[in-house]
């Protein structure tokens, strides 16, 4: 997998934005998608509800849970074994898998990113 991390507009406009490999079918990037969902809070109140997917793929990872569900406005993922399907709220058949491990990474990577900011 392979993500990048930047920062889009100026001063207090500045937003985090990705991109990454992780492509429907049609080559939109959903996990750019999942990530940037911020439900229309700012990014910085976002980092609770980040903590909140990482401790639902902990969950699922140490076997403590078979699998979760962690979404917000526009996008879901759902977590199950060593799969992390991220999919539209809109659009069930709108999908992409990753790894779980992957999916992990970068929810710790955007995490660090946005507090570092």
């Amino acid at each position: 997998m392979e993500i990048i991390f930047f920062w889009e507009g100026d001063g207090g406009s500045r937003e985090p934005n990705c991109r990454s490999d992780v492509l429907s079918d049609e080559g939109v990037d959903l996990l750019a998608c999942v990530l940037t969902d911020h439900g229309g809070q700012g990014y910085g109140s976002t980092i609770g509800w980040l903590d909140e997917g990482l401790s639902r793929v902990e969950l699922v990872k140490r076997g403590a849970v078979e699998s979760s569900d962690w979404s917000r406005e526009c996008w879901g993922v759902g977590l199950s074994g060593e799969t992390a399907r991220i999919y539209s709220l809109y659009d069930e058949d709108y999908f992409s898998n990753m790894s779980i491990d992957d999916f992990e990474k970068a929810l710790l990577g955007w995490k660090r990113f946005i507090l570092a900011g």
